[in-house]
């Protein structure tokens, strides 16, 4: 049964659709586990606004915005209502997943300009947050790796985006290790404040009571004040080539919760 809500959520995480509910992170990063962008430029107006989406390309992604939401159905279908586990469709429904978005991957990339491509990257390492320092080829989640996030699982693009970022700032050894330090510092304490306002996944306990409102919203500014703290010491780690090289990487900020609102329903033609 938890791994039946593992895997759904999982994958609604990796983009299928846009249903997550998170906070931004201010100034030099954001944090936002695996959601993929490219996915989400197929229905998110704000994401299309920002990179300049034309009409005539908007149409091009019609199709597959309809396979995307057909896809999401299904999964709610399959494993929404819980039950007994059954590893055939598990393996059905990924293998589906991954042919989905790698058509959607090749028609986004043919489809959008070079200028336009670079955007769309500079918002999807401005997601990635602190789990741009992950080691890219980790298995597992990138919690206890100086990630920026519980049970974080990187896409394969996410992986490669991770290889280049890293491959660009060029950090050594004594760099790693700080803000490993400091990212693993962060997810403790940002830990620490979610489970004080009775913020969690309750994976297998049951029915959660929800959290108070206020709680959780003043939890949040406290994550998000930790959040930008950490950036600000994480800064002061690199030297000014690598300042400038990360400054061209995330370009202008992005205000990341633009893309965890829940999606409207599509008007059909």
């Amino acid at each position: 049964m938890r791994a039946i809500r593992c895997f759904v959520a999982a994958l609604l995480a990796a983009g299928m659709v846009t249903l997550v509910s998170a906070q931004p992170g201010p100034g030099f990063g954001f944090g936002f586990g695996g959601l993929d962008v490219t996915n989400a430029v197929l229905t998110n107006t704000d994401l299309q606004q920002e990179i300049k989406v034309t009409d005539q390309q908007k149409e091009k992604f019609k199709p597959l915005a309809d396979k995307q939401a057909e896809f999401a159905k299904e999964l709610r279908e399959a494993f929404g209502g819980g039950g007994k586990f059954d590893k055939e469709k598990f393996a059905e429904i990924n293998e589906k997943r991954t042919k989905l978005n790698e058509e959607i991957r090749k028609v986004v990339d043919e489809t959008l300009t070079a200028e336009q491509k670079k955007r769309l990257k500079q918002i999807s390492i401005q997601l990635l947050s602190f789990n741009v320092f992950n080691d890219p080829n980790a298995k597992g989640g990138g919690g206890g790796k100086g990630g920026g996030g519980f049970g974080f699982r990187p896409t394969e693009a996410q992986r490669e985006l991770i290889k280049e970022v890293q491959s660009a700032l060029n950090l050594t050894d004594s760099q790693k290790n700080s803000i490993k330090e400091l990212t693993a510092e962060f997810n403790r304490t940002s830990g620490e404040i979610r489970r004080e306002a009775g913020i969690g996944f309750g994976f297998g306990k049951g029915k959660q009571q929800q959290p108070d409102p206020e709680k959780v919203a003043e939890a949040n500014k406290k994550i998000e004040k930790l959040r930008s703290e950490t950036w600000a010491k994480i800064e002061e780690t690199l030297d000014d080539n690598q300042k400038k090289a990360w400054k061209e990487l995330v370009g202008a900020p992005f205000d990341i919760s633009k893309l965890t609102q829940p999606r409207q329903p599509r008007q059909r033609d």
